[in-house]
This record gives structure tokens, C-alpha cells and sequence, in this order.
């Protein structure tokens, strides 16, 4: 399978290890760059130690990270939590406050990606779109088990809002955490804790059955059999264990696929790869999604997210085998498609084949006629380095006395552009050059035209110039 999907990492897979002092920031982004994953996706708390403002020595480092390992930022997540102050939900325009500060915080490390996760007012998503377009970063809600799933209400209108903007601004991030077939793996952070905590064998057996047997099905009934199932149980480790697996999600990957045109990133989750590089929680269904996202166009990262135990050894060996399961699933990274190579067209002709076109005054009367030429200078150059210029129509000649040049919505005449500094004409940028001629041009037959023009060079000892034969018709006004 050829796929345009890039593989990221979130920091918060590291925070471990580096705490532990066992690596450092940079030792862990550098092991992911060996395996092809470059994109970082930041837990902006975990590094700037003012975020959501931001402080330059943290962002100097950053920077040199990013640049020492050619990683790049692709994401910033952080939680919208309404319910932060004791007593009283935050109001929304509380909520946007808090928003607004991230969105900056995103853009001032240039970061195009906000992945937002907690309790908050779905209405928050149609007022941060245009603070979202404002600072070209984009805002995504994850979609993760319990918490943000697809079946709370608030998350159903949230995507129904987003559906409705029609904003590339605002969408989802699906987390890997929705499609999980089974809860037994020791290595998930909540088994972990159900064992170390006195959880009886007999507990976790008959819970992971009912997970089996019944999350595939009515969501419902599964959530009240939990319920129930929980209600007999003392040990607070095993009821924990229960919570957890009752909140633990089984989606079909298929229900991504309505929701295609608004994905904009994704949340790699997993607890563990064994040695055949499988994710055992949720199994098949990581090469399903993986496909579903290939096939519909996704173009995006998906962003490894490492919540399994510390591993003996090599701490970096779940990453490999992660990596390999994406190569698996999707083919060596990067897999882009040999380019199809097009026929020749314009280059090296500074004028444009489209044709010419009358312009008229203010009264309507024509009052010459416009062409548009390009620069093949490859540096560019200001106005006042263009030295001559003339046009020929039929034999009719033209000359600089005549001709201005409109670059940008401003028009200068040529005796003018000898002083105009700040108006570049860059290289394969086209400019009109228009010519006074009261009456303009016949346009119902074609003409044929001689441009001419020559650049002064910075450091050449001779000029740069374009001459040019060819034949036009008029633009259809």
C-alpha cells in the first residue's frame, strides 16, 4: 500500500524516562528520528515550563532540537477543563479565554495543530474556528474511550458543528484508544495497577470475558452489565479494574470513514507490541484503521502515544516494533508515488500565451492594452533594475514612453520605476505591462506581438533580458 500518512511521536510517550534522568528530551527525539518518526507532537507543560506562555530560552532549545534531529512540531495538546473552579462551571467565554491562549501559544512555536481533550461547552469549537483561522492553527477534539468518545452527546455535537462550519480550521483526532478488543494485556496501565494493587486472578478473568464476549455489541448493555458487575466487588482495586474496562472502548474502525473529511491528525495509542509487532489490545484493528485513513486521502501524522510499562533493556524496542507495524501496515515510510512527468510548457517565454487584453478609463474609453510577462531572472529584482522595455504590435512599435508596469494593484509609469525600491519583480512572477494606445487593439482577429525588456544584474557584467515573437487574441472581458 502506498501512503502519504506520516509517523509522529507525542513527548508524552518520554516523560518517564526523562525524569527518571535515564535520557534526556533530545536522546529520545533523536532515537525516533533513527526510525523515520520526526514529527513532535508537544505536551506543552511538559517542556515550557510558562506554557501556555512562552519563554524564549525554552523555545531556543526546542528549536535546536527540532533542528539538530530534523523533527518538526506538529502538534500541541492540552485539556479545557470547565469544571476547574470549585463550585461553579468556567463560563464560555472563559473556556474561549483559555483556548485563545493556546492557539497563540501553538502559533508562536509554529505549530499547526491544537489537540484538545476535558469537559467544554461543544459551542467553544464555533468561536475558536476564526481565532483558529486568525493564527493559521487548527483545532481538533480527540476522540478517546470514555472521556470524549463518539457516543456522548457534547462530542455528537461538537463534530456536528465542525460538519456545519465547513472550516478546515476546526475537526477530529481520533485516538487508538476507541478500537481496543481486549483488556487482558498486563502491560496496560490499568491491569498494571489492578495487579499491583491485590486484584484476584479470578476478578480479571471473568472481567476480561465479559469485555470479550459483550463491548463488541450494544454499548449499552454492556455499560449496565459493568455497572451490575461492579456493584458485587469490595476490593478497591478490582473496582477500579472494573471502571476501567467499562469505559474501555470496542468501535468498528468503519465509523471513521464519515468522518474523513475532518480528520487532521491522529492519536497512535497502544500499550504494547510482542514480537510480531502486534498492539494485542487492539489487534487487527490497527491495520484496518490504518487502511481506512490511507484509502480515504489522509495525508496527515499519526502520533505514537507509548502508556505501557517501563520495558528491561530497551525502552525504545516498543517504538521499533511500532514503526514496524506501521511499515507493515503501510508500507515503508515514506512510500510517495514516482511523479508523473508533464509536458514542457512556457519556461523560458517571459510572455504569457493567454493573450492581451483593452483596458478602459473610468468613462469606459479604451485606452490601451495590457500583456503579461514574466522575470526568468532567478533572483528577482526591484523596479528600478529594469532597464529597457518595448513592445511591438504588427509592426507598431512601442516604447518606454509609453509602457508602465502594474505589480501588485500598483501601476508605475517606466520613466517612474527608476526610483521604486520596494515593488519586487521576482523571478516567474508576471506582472502586466501596459501600453497607451487610445483605441487599444482589434479584438476580433489576432496580433502579433515583439516584447522586449533587460534587467540590470547585481554582479553581471552584461544584462538579462527577454526578447520574445508571438501571437495573442483578447481576453474575453
Amino acid at each position: 500500500m502506498n501512503s502519504f500518512i506520516k509517523r509522529g511521536v507525542t513527548i508524552y510517550s518520554f516523560r518517564d524516562l526523562v525524569r527518571s534522568g535515564q535520557f534526556t528530551w533530545g536522546e529520545c527525539i533523536g532515537e525516533m528520528a533513527n526510525l523515520g518518526i520526526t514529527g513532535m507532537e508537544m505536551l506543552g507543560q511538559l517542556f515550557f515550563r510558562n506554557c501556555p506562555d512562552i519563554n524564549p530560552e525554552d523555545l531556543a532549545k526546542w528549536n535546536e532540537l527540532m533542528w539538530t534531529y530534523g523533527a518538526k512540531t506538529v502538534a500541541h495538546d492540552f485539556f479545557v477543563d470547565k469544571y476547574m473552579f470549585k463550585g461553579r462551571s468556567l463560563t464560555l467565554r472563559e473556556s474561549l479565554e483559555v483556548l485563545e491562549r493556546h492557539i497563540k501559544f501553538a502559533a508562536g512555536i509554529n505549530c499547526p495543530i491544537i489537540r484538545i481533550g476535558g469537559t467544554f461547552d461543544p459551542e467553544l469549537f464555533r468561536l475558536a474556528a476564526p481565532i483558529c483561522e486568525d493564527n493559521n492553527v487548527k483545532l481538533g477534539v480527540e476522540i478517546h474511550n470514555g472521556s470524549s468518545t463518539f457516543d456522548l452527546p457534547e462530542i455528537q455535537k461538537t463534530i456536528e458543528i465542525i460538519r456545519q462550519s465547513g472550516s478546515k480550521y476546526i475537526g477530529i483526532i481520533p485516538d487508538m484508544s476507541l478500537f481496543v478488543q481486549d483488556v487482558s494485556s498486563p502491560n496496560s496501565y490499568f491491569m498494571r495497577g489492578a495487579i499491583m494493587n491485590g486484584a484476584s486472578q479470578s476478578m480479571i478473568d471473568e472481567v476480561c470475558k465479559i469485555y470479550r464476549e459483550e463491548s463488541g455489541g450494544n454499548r449499552a448493555a454492556f455499560e449496565a452489565h459493568m455497572t451490575k458487575f461492579m456493584e458485587g466487588l469490595t476490593n478497591p482495586a478490582e473496582k477500579m479494574l472494573a471502571f476501567q474496562v467499562r469505559r474501555s472502548e470496542n468501535h468498528d474502525p468503519k465509523e471513521l470513514i464519515e468522518h474523513l473529511p475532518y480528520i487532521f491528525h491522529v492519536h497512535g495509542k497502544f500499550w504494547e507490541m510482542n514480537e510480531d509487532c502486534v498492539e494485542p489490545s487492539i489487534g487487527d484493528k490497527y491495520p484496518q484503521v490504518m487502511k481506512i485513513l490511507a484509502d480515504g486521502g489522509y495525508k496527515g501524522y499519526i502520533s505514537a502515544e507509548y502508556e505501557g510499562g517501563p520495558i528491561p533493556g530497551d525502552p525504545f524496542l516498543p517504538f521499533k516494533r511500532y514503526s514496524k507495524m506501521l511499515d507493515n501496515a503501510l508500507g515503508t515510510y515514506p512510500s510517495y508515488e514516482e511523479p508523473v512527468q508533464k509536458p514542457i510548457g512556457e519556461w523560458g517565454k517571459s510572455v504569457s500565451s493567454r493573450g492581451y487584453k483593452n483596458i478602459k478609463d473610468a468613462e469606459g474609453n479604451i485606452t490601451g492594452f495590457e500583456i503579461y510577462a514574466k522575470s526568468s531572472y532567478y533572483r528577482g529584482v526591484p523596479l528600478c533594475l529594469v532597464d529597457s522595455c518595448s513592445v511591438e504590435v504588427d509592426g507598431e512599435k512601442f516604447d518606454e514612453s509609453v509602457i508602465s508596469f502594474r505589480v501588485d494593484g500598483q501601476e508605475f509609469k517606466f520613466e517612474e520605476m527608476a526610483n521604486v525600491q520596494s515593488f519586487y519583480w521576482n523571478y516567474d512572477y508576471e506582472v502586466s505591462v501596459i501600453v497607451k494606445k487610445p483605441g487599444g487593439l482589434d479584438p476580433s482577429v489576432p496580433h502579433n506581438f515583439v516584447y522586449d525588456h533587460k534587467i540590470r544584474t547585481y554582479y553581471l557584467p552584461f544584462y538579462w533580458g527577454d526578447h520574445v515573437e508571438i501571437t495573442l487574441n483578447a481576453i474575453d472581458e
